[in-house]
């Protein structure tokens, strides 16, 4: 019988370890913060992060994005501007990239709709880390954090604000919140908003 009740412990915690490792620690129903829906071409953008033949504007910068949705590259980094349809809604939409070669980011900014947590919809700063294989974080490729910059009476919000999330590779959220885009990385902070 002990040796039952040891399995079952086992077992239980083997449970709750995947459903943390699925990202599964959001609750069901609306996502707490203004969120984007992240396509499977994040994905597969990453996967390759080199302009395609149509892409313009093509260069070095180090910065991408507006206001506090912005993110700072590590150094000089490849930039062009492309029609993508990175979140899945069937229409190309004209996206700015930059990549990180050195942290294995892509970088990806727009004005496009986002989805408050209200259920209304606004139009704003929207800003996307998307780790491409073999970058420095560790994190598996296709993955990433997108942050959207809302402004004061936006959303439902008092203050304006940067809120955020982090997916996995198949675009799903598993950690959302206000956020901040780390300067000195590049990296998304996220405090989880209740």
């Amino acid at each position: 019988m002990r040796k039952f009740w040891m399995w079952l412990g086992a077992a239980v915690a083997a449970a709750g370890m995947a459903t943390l490792a699925s990202g599964q620690g959001l609750p069901p129903g609306p996502m707490p913060v203004p969120t984007v829906k992240v396509g499977p071409q994040a994905a597969a953008k990453a996967a390759n992060p080199v302009p395609s033949a149509a892409a313009k504007n093509q260069g070095q910068k180090t910065r991408i994005g507006v206001g506090p949705a912005t993110v700072l590259a590590s150094g000089p980094s490849a930039y062009w501007t492309d029609l993508v349809d990175l979140d899945g809604d069937g229409v190309e939409e004209d996206t700015q990239f930059l990549f990180d070669k050195q942290r294995g980011i892509l970088y990806t900014y727009k004005q496009d709709n986002y989805q408050c947590a209200n259920g209304s919809s606004q139009n704003g700063n929207v800003l996307m880390g998307i780790y491409s294989q073999g970058n420095t974080a560790g994190k598996p490729s296709g993955s990433g954090w997108f942050v959207v910059s809302v402004q004061a009476g936006q959303c439902g919000e008092k203050k304006a604000g940067l809120f955020g999330c982090r997916f996995d590779a198949s675009g799903k959220p598993t950690t959302c919140g206000t956020a901040k885009v780390k300067e000195d990385s590049g990296e998304l902070e996220v405090a989880v908003k209740k």
